[in-house]
Parts: structure tokens; C-alpha cells; sequence
């Protein structure tokens, strides 16, 4: 157990050095490009950052573990918005600006929605369900492109910046290898102390595939890129329930073993997701709703345990 805890730490290092990178050229990118640091954030950080929950998710289809794909997908959206909000929101008070954040963020609620409905229609989620999730997916991306891209005069006249680019991708090689790293040392760790695999894919495996989003997301909140940290959330939760949960499908049809559980999962991400709403209607993110979060996601590991061992 002692190397699976220094390879943990040295992980970490990495993630966090590696995000940082990450987020600063992220953020040179959005002046190329002349989008939004939030549209960055929902797609070259969001995806980005999703890869490890993708490739976790392709692989436990692949081998015909549905609990694992439904488990390793929900449980890391409601730790990207609890947790990781949660102490993103707590590091520093600040407003938001961008009138366009509200409308995006109904319309992410709103694909959300979808993708929870069919995951609760019938007892299995199908190849065809998967392209149609797929599909939804990338009319989401587009419609977020319309929306985010922005106007001729407000565009930076930044020219394009390949080397900021080289970084972006280097820095990302550089995050999900620290998350490969230190989600086989959690694993191991979980393993030895008996954990069952339905709590490890809600708890564990979520969080420990929702760390690059951790790191991505307090490096932007640091640093004061509060667009791009709501959009590397946003866009990283859609990815995770279409992109991810569709291809996974699409892999092989995902049995829903334990309705219940995701029932009550479900529809608690559904409950995060509708306070983010009511958070960016305020335009202001305060640390109140951090503690807020923060406790809500120490309810829902509570309850994980008690109620699932």
C-alpha cells in the first residue's frame, strides 16, 4: 500500500502542474479563436478533461461491466458539481458577467434531462439510444457555438498561437497520465480495504476521473477564469452523460442493474444542476454556495455508504 501512496502523490504533482499549463494556454486559445472562454471550457477543456471518464467508461462496456459505466458516469457529475464547484466556488468570491452564462447553463440542465430519461426508460440503454445520445451531444456543442462565439469588435486581434497549442496538448498528456496514476493507486487502495465495486465506481472511480476537472477548475478559479471554470464543468458533465454514457452504449448495451440507486442519483445531480441555475441567475458566486455544495456532496457519500455496502 505505501508505493500505491507515493504513486498517489506523485499524481497529484503532476495534475496539478500539468492543469495549471492547461488553463493558461486554454485561455490564450479563447483570444485566437475569438469564442468564449466559456465555449473552451465546454468543449478543448471539458472533453479534455472527460478522457478519463470516456476512456473508463469504453472499457467497463467493453468488458460488460454495467454498473461500473453507469456509476463511474453519475457519480462523476455530481462530483464535478458539488465537489469540485464546491471548492472552486470557496476559493474566491466573484461575479459573472457574461449575460449568456444563464441560457447556457438552462440549456445544459436541459440535456442533462434528456440523458436521464433515457437512461431511466426501459431496463437497458441500447446502441440506438447510444447514437442518438451521441447525437444529441454534438447538436449541443454546435448550438454552443453559435451562442459563444463572439462579435467582430470584441474580438482579440491575438494572432493564432500554435505554441500555446503545443502546450494545451502537452499539459493534457500531462493530466490524464496523473489521473491514470492516481486512479489505479486509489483502486488498489479501495480494493484492499474491501470496498464493493458499486461504491468504488460512485465514490472512488468518480472522483478520482473528475480530478483533472479538479485541477483544471481551481487553477481557473485561482486565477480568476471564472467563465472557463464553469464551462470546463458544464461541458465536462454533458460529455460525460452523452458523449461518454453514448459511446459506451454504443460499445455495448448498458444493463441499469440497481434502478434505484440511480434513481435517487439521478435525480439528486438533476437537484445540483438546478441550484447551478439559480447560482449563475444571481450572477454572483459567493463562498456560501460553496459550503453549500460541499456538504451536499459529503450527504451523498454519506448516504453512498450507508445505504450501499
Amino acid at each position: 500500500m505505501f508505493f500505491e501512496i507515493l504513486v498517489f502523490i506523485i499524481a497529484l504533482v503532476i495534475l496539478v502542474y500539468s492543469s495549471d499549463i492547461f488553463t493558461e494556454n486554454a485561455s490564450r486559445l479563447a483570444k485566437s479563436f475569438g469564442v468564449s472562454h466559456f465555449f473552451i471550457g465546454i468543449t478543448i477543456v471539458g472533453i479534455g478533461t472527460s478522457m478519463p471518464e470516456i476512456m473508463v467508461t469504453d472499457y467497463a462496456s467493453y468488458t460488460g461491466i454495467s454498473g461500473i459505466v453507469l456509476g463511474n458516469v453519475i457519480g462523476s457529475n455530481i462530483t464535478n458539481i458539488a465537489f469540485i464547484l464546491g471548492i472552486a466556488f470557496f476559493i474566491k468570491r466573484t461575479a459573472i458577467s457574461d449575460n449568456h452564462i444563464f441560457k447556457d447553463c438552462l440549456v445544459h440542465m436541459l440535456v442533462m434531462a434528456f440523458g436521464i430519461i433515457t437512461i431511466l426508460t426501459g431496463d437497458r440503454i441500447t446502441g440506438v439510444e447510444g447514437v442518438i445520445l451521441c447525437s444529441v451531444y454534438i447538436l449541443y456543442i454546435l448550438y454552443s457555438l453559435k451562442s459563444n462565439t463572439q462579435q467582430k469588435e470584441d474580438l482579440d486581434k491575438t494572432r493564432f498561437d500554435v505554441k500555446a497549442v503545443f502546450f494545451v496538448m502537452l499539459s493534457l498528456v500531462g493530466v490524464l497520465l496523473g489521473s491514470k496514476l492516481l486512479v489505479d493507486s486509489v483502486i488498489v487502495v479501495a480494493g484492499e480495504l474491501g470496498i464493493s465495486s458499486t461504491v468504488i465506481s460512485l465514490t472512488v472511480i468518480a472522483l478520482g476521473t473528475s480530478i483533472p476537472e479538479l485541477a483544471v477548475s481551481v487553477s481557473a478559479a485561482s486565477r480568476g477564469f471564472t467563465m472557463l471554470m464553469l464551462g470546463n464543468i458544464v461541458g465536462s458533465n454533458v460529455t460525460n452523460l452523452m458523449l461518454a454514457m453514448g459511446t459506451g452504449s454504443i460499445i455495448h448495451e448498458v444493463v441499469v442493474n440497481e434502478p434505484a440507486l440511480f434513481r435517487f442519483d439521478l435525480g439528486y445531480m438533476m437537484l445540483l444542476s438546478l441550484i447551478l441555475l439559480v447560482i449563475v441567475r444571481k450572477k454572483e458566486i459567493s463562498r456560501l454556495w460553496g459550503i453549500l455544495y460541499l456538504a451536499m456532496y459529503a450527504f451523498f457519500i454519506g448516504y453512498t455508504y450507508l445505504n450501499w455496502i
